[in-house]
């Protein structure tokens, strides 16, 4: 079953300026309603604030919606489905915004990672920047810019000039720069 609110297309323009075109066209409006009433029922299913203004059939805004795929979605019982094309630049900002939306930020949800020196007990981390840095290099690149290390932070602070210690070997690494990757362009 495909659920859908509506067709969105966005355009992102030299500046990084976002412009959206929200359009349903009118051969599509019957279908498209239809499609949230739908949404509206799978999401009161899981979620019962929507739920109760559903059986007393209260209106329910985007935002309420909104809300109750966010909780339905953290309760782990539903999972929202985005389509587009990064290749035609379609779809894409509707699916980074629904990150942003329905997803919990490091701060909302526990982190623990494996203390290796104490047989491998558990340590609850925090997205904190003042704390000692836990990363995790999950690929090494090999490329016209040299070795890529790429880096998920899960607590503290990478800078140029610190040392960090692989874990695994226990060997330390003197980190030579710290970039980011946007394309085919590195930011220094």
């Amino acid at each position: 079953m495909i659920l859908c609110a509506y067709q969105s297309k966005w355009l992102i323009g030299k500046n990084s300026q976002i412009i959206r075109e929200d359009v349903i066209p009118e051969s599509h409006k019957a279908l498209a309603s239809k499609m949230r009433q739908q949404l509206i029922e799978v999401v009161a299913d899981h979620d019962e604030l929507i739920a109760d203004k559903y059986v007393m059939e209260e209106e329910i805004t985007e935002l309420d919606l909104l809300g109750g795929i966010r909780r339905a979605t953290l309760g782990l019982k539903f999972t929202p489905v985005f389509m587009g094309s990064a290749y035609k630049n379609t779809a894409v900002q509707p699916l980074l915004d629904g990150v942003r939306a329905f997803l919990p930020s490091p701060a909302e949800v526990p982190i623990n990672a494996l203390d290796i020196s104490k047989n491998e007990a558990p340590v609850e981390l925090t997205p904190d920047p003042q704390a000692p840095l836990v990363a995790l290099a999950f690929k090494l690149e090999e490329g016209r810019f040299g070795q890529l290390t790429y880096l998920r932070i899960y607590q503290g602070t990478l800078k140029k000039g610190n040392q960090v210690t692989n874990v695994r070997t226990g060997k330390k690494i003197k980190v030579a720069r710290v970039v980011r990757l946007h394309s085919n362009e590195l930011e220094v």
